[in-house]
């Protein structure tokens, strides 16, 4: 064969395969092209199923949401909403009908400072602050403000609210309106203080009754002097011998003696009636002073010596004086029975001194002590270790209560030959907002009685 016709040759072998190859191409490229038309075809088809799927889920969440605020907004609970600046941005009916405000008059206010009433905006602030750092608070109650200014009290439990990325957008609060309970456990305590005040009073009548002779003892003193004065000034009269002078004396001295048995009877009516007025400042010395002379004769003529040990300077104490002579007498009234019972030199030791913080009024006598078994009960209402008729019960367990509401402590304790009991009291603070300061005394030592 030529050379041209085997060139001829390869040319056309070459067509023929540059032919077959772009035939195949072609079907290779149609078959693709059908397949990314049907693959297309199947994406289109699942967008739409997916956009479907995603119209249907917003519109299930904007139901549960608009559900969610329905229930919320007619929830029988008080519940609101804050932003993360403390503005209200929800406000259910319930609040709208326990506060007279609108959801429109308190949206974009802010809660703690023009809704929460003053004495409890710092604790109110700090729970939000806490929830906002994801610490819930349960149970904390407060005042809240309504459109008339008045009172409601709610009890809160916070929470933090947070979006769908777990990021903190505010605060919901959950609240239970205890305006009436509050008022019930007002009246309740209210009802506990009068009981307790009938106690201590029938306490003190008893403790009265039972000074009765002493009281009596005490009173004649002042009325054998008077007799004898007047007896001497008739006698000097008739003789004629009663000059100016003696006569001055004699009318002085009566004076005197009717003043003494006055202020005698003036501290026992004062003793006597309830305490009603306000708290005031006392000073604890002038309060042992005082219930030595009520009970101080008495003590006398058992044969008990009292000794007291009275610091030079003493701070005052907060609370009702006849109260507090209450409580020394108590403590008085079992020392002497106790001692009644007991060999030797009876003695009590009645001390008023402080510390730092407290005042501690101290009474130790030497009566044997009182039986290890009963001394965790003897501040238990109604208990008594004297005989039926001798007691009733209630002197310490009343003085206990005093003592406590004064916010003291009250210790019973043996020692070597007889008991101590420890009052200790909170000092004065200067300042005090409940107190009046000028019912404060100066204390003088010579109005001991011997």
């Amino acid at each position: 064969m030529s050379q041209d016709a085997k060139l001829a040759a390869f040319l056309k072998s070459k067509v023929e395969r540059e032919k077959s190859a772009r035939a195949e191409a072609e079907q290779l490229l149609e078959a693709k092209s059908k397949e990314l038309y049907a693959a297309n075809q199947k994406l289109t088809s699942s967008n739409r199923d997916l956009e479907k799927m995603v119209a249907q889920r917003t519109e299930e969440l904007v139901f549960a949401n608009k559900e969610l605020t329905q229930l919320i907004d007619t929830a029988n609970a008080p519940i609101f909403s804050l932003d993360t600046k403390g503005i209200i941005n929800e406000w259910n009916q319930q609040l709208e009908k326990i506060t007279g405000f609108s959801r429109n008059q308190v949206i974009g206010r802010c809660f703690v400072e023009e809704l929460v009433a003053p004495a409890d905006k710092p604790l109110m602030a700090e729970v939000i602050l806490n929830a906002l750092k994801g610490d819930e608070t349960t149970n904390h109650e407060f005042v809240l403000l309504t459109r008339s200014n008045e009172h409601v009290d709610l009890l809160l439990n916070s929470s933090t609210r947070r979006d769908a990325s777990g990021k903190t957008v505010g605060v919901v609060g959950i609240a239970q309106d205890v305006t009436e309970l509050t008022k019930v456990r007002a009246e309740q305590d209210k009802e506990r203080k009068e009981a307790a005040a009938q106690i201590i009073q029938a306490s003190k009548l008893a403790t009265l009754g039972e000074m009765a002779t002493a009281v009596a003892h005490e009173l004649n003193q002042p009325l054998s002097v008077i007799r004898m004065a007047a007896g001497n000034t008739r006698r000097k009269m008739v003789r004629g011998t009663a000059g100016r002078k003696y006569l001055t004396d004699k009318l002085e001295r009566i004076e005197a003696q009717t003043e003494r048995a006055a202020a005698i009877i003036d501290h026992m009516r004062m003793f006597g009636r309830e305490a009603m007025e306000a708290p005031e400042l006392v000073d604890p010395r002038e309060a042992v002073v005082n219930a030595l002379g009520l009970m101080g004769q008495q003590l006398k003529l058992a044969g008990i010596n009292v000794v007291t040990e009275l610091a030079e300077d003493c701070p005052f104490i907060v609370g009702h004086p006849i109260q507090i002579e209450q409580v020394i007498l108590n403590l008085l009234s079992n020392s002497r029975d106790s001692l009644s019972e007991s060999a030797g030199r009876p003695k009590i030791v009645l001390q008023v001194f402080a510390d730092d913080k407290c005042v501690y009024i101290v009474s130790t006598d030497n009566g044997g002590g009182i039986p290890p078994a009963l001394l965790p009960r003897i501040f238990e209402p109604f208990f008594t270790t004297k005989e039926m008729g001798k007691g009733t019960g209630l002197g310490l367990s009343v003085s206990y209560g005093i003592i406590s509401d004064m916010k003291g402590t009250i210790v019973a304790e043996n020692i070597d030959d007889g008991a101590r009991l420890t009052i200790a009291l909170p000092q004065y603070l200067i300042g005090h907002d409940d107190v009046n300061e000028s019912s404060a005394r100066e204390f003088k030592a010579d109005s001991l009685i011997d």
